[in-house]
Formats: C-alpha cells, sequence, structure tokens
C-alpha cells in the first residue's frame, strides 16, 4: 500500500484514506485466489461490479425514539378536542347569509372569468388603498398622543 496512490473521501463524517481501484482489484484477486486455492474449490465468476452495485447500502435503519417519539398517552383525544382546521366540524355556511350577500354572491356568479379577475383586482386595490388611509389616521393617532395611556385623564367641567 505505500506505493499505491491515495485518495481522500473529503465528503465523509471521517476521513477515510482509501487505495486506488487497481490495486484494490488485485489485493481482492489474489487473496480470493488464495483462498480458493487452499480450498481446491473451482474458481467461481463474479459478475462485474458496475457504479449501482457501488451505490447500493445493506444497512437497515431501526425506528428512533429520539427523531420519531411516541406519542404521549391521550394525546390524540387532545387534539381533537382543539378546534384546528382538520378538527372542526362542517357548518352550513349559507344560513348565516343574508339577501343582500346572496344576491352579490349570484352577480360574482354570472361575471365571465375576465370580469371576475378584474372585480378582485379592483377590489384589492380598495383595500390598499384602505390600508394606507388606516396607517396615516394611526400616525395621525400616535402624533397626537390619543394613545398614551400614561396621560392624566382629562377633567370634566
Amino acid at each position: 500500500m505505500s506505493n499505491a496512490e491515495t485518495t481522500t473521501d473529503l465528503l465523509s463524517t471521517e476521513t477515510i484514506l482509501k487505495a486506488a481501484d487497481e490495486e484494490v482489484e488485485k489485493a481482492s484477486a489474489s487473496s480470493s485466489s488464495t483462498l480458493l486455492a487452499e480450498k481446491d474449490v473451482p474458481e467461481v465468476k463474479e459478475r462485474p461490479i458496475t457504479p449501482e452495485d457501488e451505490l447500493i447500502s445493506m444497512e437497515t435503519l431501526r425506528p428512533s425514539p429520539v427523531q420519531w417519539p411516541e406519542r404521549f398517552p391521550g394525546m390524540d383525544e387532545f387534539l381533537s378536542m382543539s378546534d384546528t382546521p382538520m378538527y372542526t366540524r362542517s357548518t352550513n355556511y349559507t344560513s348565516n347569509l343574508t339577501d343582500d350577500d346572496m344576491v352579490k354572491i349570484n352577480e360574482l356568479a354570472q361575471l365571465p372569468p375576465e370580469d371576475l379577475i378584474d372585480k378582485i383586482k379592483s377590489m384589492h386595490d380598495e383595500i390598499y388603498q384602505l390600508g394606507l388611509r388606516e396607517a396615516m389616521e394611526m400616525t395621525r393617532g400616535k402624533l397626537l398622543g390619543i394613545f398614551d395611556r400614561d396621560r392624566a385623564p382629562k377633567r370634566q367641567p
């Protein structure tokens, strides 16, 4: 191995020195021929090693209690008691709608797709402008000191 060119596998967690492929093949061939000669067994031809064969992992993974802990007893019942979207009961939303709401929904349902997209974009723009006005009013309120809770209350005559 002293004459062999060594390579370093830098991507593994440990640095492992490996011999060149030719030397590994020679060593494995000589060791297998020595073993076969000792046992007087006819040589069995092995199929050539392909790059896919080198990638095969024979490792088996066991369940890890650290990575995938078991659920606590009663956890499923606790989760099902909460009102998360996964466990909410379906309700009839049309029962809360007024006649005006139903008229608006029917109007939007009759629009062609292009007009519906334009309507949604205009609503988005209106909402954005409303947000800008609200931000200006909040800034104005802060500058005027309307939101100061530490201020003394006004006296009423």
